[in-house]
């Protein structure tokens, strides 16, 4: 799970890694469950452990579903959750492992995030509510437009590529999603 804390501006928050794995990268608030927990609880605790800062459930908006091949090949789903309410001043303690908070623009994150950081926000300013990556050195991956690079910084040699959707698979906009709940 993780967690878009956005500022009115539309800068998201990234955390620095202080210790391993990714020491010194940067990354977005998130984390595993704990038992029992619900998936908005996990992402109201991360923003208070890692931020300090307090979320309501009710101050989150679904945005994603990221289907991912970890470096090693195993399969993971990140749910991904944005927010512009929040309680608090955005900072870390050395105590964690995080040194500073990073506000960084979606649409170009820095080289030196985490890949799943810049797979959910690929994701999230794309606007599509689900979508299946392979992290670099999780195997042979097969584009959809087959291009040899593209503007989307899939092509960057950084980040997460996306897997060839499967019959069925295609991705589903936000916007769509939003229509068919009539929240639009």
């Amino acid at each position: 799970m993780v967690l878009l804390a956005l500022r009115p501006d539309g800068r998201v928050a990234l955390v620095r890694r202080t210790r391993c794995p990714d020491q010194g990268r940067l990354t977005l608030v998130g984390g595993r469950l704990q038992p029992a927990e619900w998936v908005a609880e996990a992402a109201c605790r991360e923003a208070s452990q890692t931020l300090g800062i307090q979320v309501g459930v009710q101050d989150l908006e679904l945005s994603g579903l990221l289907h991912y091949r970890s470096e090693g090949g195993a399969g993971r789903l990140c749910v991904v959750f944005a927010t512009q309410r929040w309680c608090g001043e955005p900072r870390t303690t050395p105590a964690l492992e995080y040194g500073e908070v990073v506000w960084v623009d979606p649409g170009g994150p820095p080289a030196d995030c985490r890949p799943l950081t810049h797979a959910a926000l690929n994701q999230y300013v794309g606007g599509t509510l689900y979508a299946a990556v392979a992290m670099p050195g999780a195997g042979t991956v097969t584009r959809e437009d087959g291009a040899a690079g593209s503007s989307s910084g899939y092509g960057s040699g950084y980040g997460p590529r996306p897997v060839a959707a499967g019959p069925g698979h295609g991705s589903t906009s936000t916007a769509a999603f939003r229509d068919a709940r009539g929240t639009k």
